[in-house]
Parts: C-alpha cells; structure tokens; sequence
C-alpha cells in the first residue's frame, strides 16, 4: 500500500511538472522572439532616422509616441509628442546634414515581457559623429502591440556621459600610448602572461574601487586565475573613449573606457568601467605604474 501511494503521488508529481517544464520552454521561446523582432525594430528605426525617412519613422512609432530626454543633473527633462519629435528630427537633424554613428553597448539590451500587448526594452546606447563619442545614454522603452505590429508609445532617455575631452589621434604621444594599450590587451585577450608581465612594471600599484590596493605580485596571480577559468573573458576598448596626456619627465596618462565580456550559462555577460593608467618611459621602453580601476 505505502509503495502504491508513493507510485501515485510520483505520477502526480510528474503530472504537475512536465507541463511546467513545457510551459517555461514555451515561455523562454516567446522572450527570445519577442527580443529578436524588438531588436530589429531598433535598428530599423535608427536606420529611417539616420536616413532622414519620415515616412519609415511613421510605421515604427505610434501615433500618441511620447520622447523623454533626461538632462543630467543640471537640466530639466525634456519632453516631446509624436508630432514634436519628427519636428526637431527634421530640423536639428535631416536640415543639417548631421552624421552620427550609433552603437547598442555588447549584452545591454534587455526585454521585459509585461503582457501579449505591452513589453519594455532597455538597453545603453553610444552615439558617435565623426568617430567621436560625443554620447552615451541608457534608454527604457514600452512597446505596445497594435493591429498585430509593435509600436514604440514611450522612450525615457537618461544621459550617462554627455562631455568627452578632445581628442588627439594626431599626436604621437597618443599614438604611442594606443599602441601599447593595443598590445597589453592583446596580450590579455590571447593568455600571453610574458607580455603582460613585461609592460607593467614591478613597482605597480593597482587601484580598484571594489577591490582595494593591489600590488605587481598580487595582479600577476590574478591574471593566472583569470586566465585558468577559461570562461572566454576579452576586452575591448570603447571607440572613441580615450584619452592620452603628456606627464613631465616621466611619460603619460591614459584615461578610457573598455568592456569585458565572459559567457555565464551560454549568454555574453558584459560590463563596461572606466580606467587610468599610469605610463613610464624608461629607456625608450613604456611600462605601466600605477593603474585605477573604477565605476564597477
């Protein structure tokens, strides 16, 4: 008797179950449609507006579409209609011939399922003109479904960096410290411990928001364990986020922005910080000193 109630409330069990798997396989598979088809509209939509079309614009937007545009910490909210925003994109835009380059930040872009006809898409945006990042922003958007289409109604836009200093691609010293960034993170995307060992220097001081004061020994252990983990971490620096100035006597400062990238279950899983790195010229031979690792 107890072997047949434990067989009956095994069935049972299996019962409850078996649909609930097939319901969150179900469910997974929906997101993932809903993510694809919100993704394109997305780069369809920065298409018709990087090519001035209106009317493409038209079919993307709804008709009560409301645009809000967060100004920092020193500027009011802006807000426009449907109306207004195709207005201001025809003249702060399309009449002036403007050309901007716009880039999704790698693993941002996320999609919130409300119901079958509401859905939200966040996600953090760069915007560059003539390769120069003059913008980056984080965006939260509600889509809604209408007469079987996604139509955006809403998009909140709020500023994460706005003021990016001149740069100075010409200038050797920036080329020099390019360079040298270029292969030290080679060095870390392909596991070359030799090289990495060589560009910083044995006085190294590593400063990290989250992690405390580190030193050369500490660091090169660390890079033994990241690159034993084997979970397909790389960097890549953010265009147009670099800085390069000259420090008397002794070498430069970098200042940028870069992304890593690693998988977590099968998904890329990206964080973006910022950095400064410290350079020394010694013997014509550049080494970094000091490092300060920070908005993690």
């Amino acid at each position: 008797m107890k072997k047949q109630n434990i067989l009956l409330a095994g069935i049972c069990l299996l019962n409850l179950f078996v649909p609930l798997a097939k319901l969150q396989a179900q469910s997974n598979t929906k997101s993932q449609t809903i993510f694809n088809e919100l993704a394109q509209k997305d780069s369809l939509l920065f298409k018709a507006i990087f090519d001035c079309d209106l009317n493409k614009i038209d079919k993307i937007l709804s008709k009560d579409f409301m645009f809000y545009q967060d100004k920092g910490y020193f500027g009011e909210t802006s807000s426009e209609s449907f109306t207004d925003f195709k207005t201001s994109l025809q003249k702060n835009f399309c009449d002036k011939g403007i050309k901007l380059k716009r880039q999704i930040v790698k693993g941002s872009l996320q999609v919130i399922h409300v119901n079958e006809e509401k859905t939200l898409q966040n996600g953090v945006q760069r915007f560059y003109m003539q390769d120069k990042l003059v913008e980056e922003s984080k965006f939260s958007r509600v889509w809604q479904k209408q007469k079987g289409e996604w139509k955006m109604t809403q998009e909140l836009d709020f500023l994460v960096n706005t003021k990016f200093a001149s740069r100075t691609e010409g200038n050797t010293l920036y080329n020099e410290i390019a360079h040298m960034d270029s292969v030290l993170f080679n060095a870390f995307n392909n596991r070359d411990s030799v090289t990495i060992k060589n560009i910083f220097d044995e006085s190294l001081e590593f400063y990290h928001d989250k992690g405390g004061l580190t030193n050369y020994a500490q660091n090169i252990e660390s890079f033994k364990i990241i690159f034993g983990n084997n979970n397909g971490l790389h960097r890549e620096l953010v265009e147009g986020s670099m800085e390069v100035y000259p420090v008397k006597d002794y070498g430069a400062m970098q200042v940028a922005a870069h992304t890593f990238c690693h998988k977590e279950n099968g998904q890329d899983d990206c964080g973006t910080f910022k950095f400064l790195h410290i350079w020394q010229k010694k013997n014509g031979v550049w080494k970094i000193t000091r490092v300060a690792s920070y908005d993690h």
